[in-house]
């Protein structure tokens, strides 16, 4: 069976994390990472956790997993070496309708988490639905060594053209211009001249706008 990618970009809501362990851990760091407020259940917890609740960063509730616990959450993972505590949290977690991932167990999986490419804004997914995590590792490792920070200084710089295009260069030509301040301004980002870069798109924009107008 097929899946359907999606991005998450309310997290804010809650995610709650079942386990105190290193995959635990791991997942929880994921969450933040995507702006996620972060609660943590488990009798015990790596140093990691330990030091990210006392930066304020997870709330950590220091007992097992209890029914109701999942009451405000809007995503679960259940990161548990205990299969009994990961059937229940994510029986708890369907019957309220809650995204759940079991680690390790994609029958128990509303989603899979992919492995990601983080450059500033720009974040790239390999998923495998749970086939093989090493796989989707192994991929998100050669992507990282193909995709520098220069496309995170890209990205901001067409974000700060975006408004003006959407708003004065019609629909038909923008896909054309998009190219075109890509292919132009990439090769400066990468040299480290980003304000050349940045000329060079306010350039092109303005060449698309007046062609507009004229």
């Amino acid at each position: 069976m097929s899946n359907y990618p999606i991005t998450l970009v309310d997290l804010e809501s809650g995610a709650v994390v079942v386990g105190g362990g290193a995959v635990a851990t791991r997942k929880a760091r994921g969450l933040l990472d995507a702006g996620a407020r972060v609660v943590v259940i488990a009798p015990q917890f790596t140093r990691e956790l330990d030091d990210l609740a006392r930066d304020s960063r997870v709330t950590l509730i220091r007992r097992a997993y209890q029914p109701g616990d999942l009451r405000e959450a809007r995503v679960v993972i259940a990161a548990t070496d205990d299969p009994q505590v990961n059937q229940a949290v994510y029986a708890e977690a369907r019957a309220r309708g809650i995204l759940v991932n079991v680690v390790d167990d994609p029958a128990h999986c509303a989603f899979h988490a992919p492995a990601v490419v983080r450059r500033g804004a720009i974040a790239i997914t390999i998923s495998t639905g749970g086939a093989s995590p090493a796989l989707a590792k192994r991929l998100r490792e050669e992507i990282e060594n193909t995709i520098g920070a220069e496309y995170a200084r890209l990205a901001d710089l067409l974000a700060e053209v975006r408004p003006r295009v959407q708003a004065r260069v019609p629909q038909e030509r923008r896909a054309t211009l998009w190219d075109e301040l890509i292919d132009a301004a990439l090769p400066f980002v990468r040299a480290g001249r980003v304000e050349d870069a940045r000329q060079i798109v306010e350039t092109i924009v303005t060449q698309y706008e007046t062609r507009n107008t004229s």
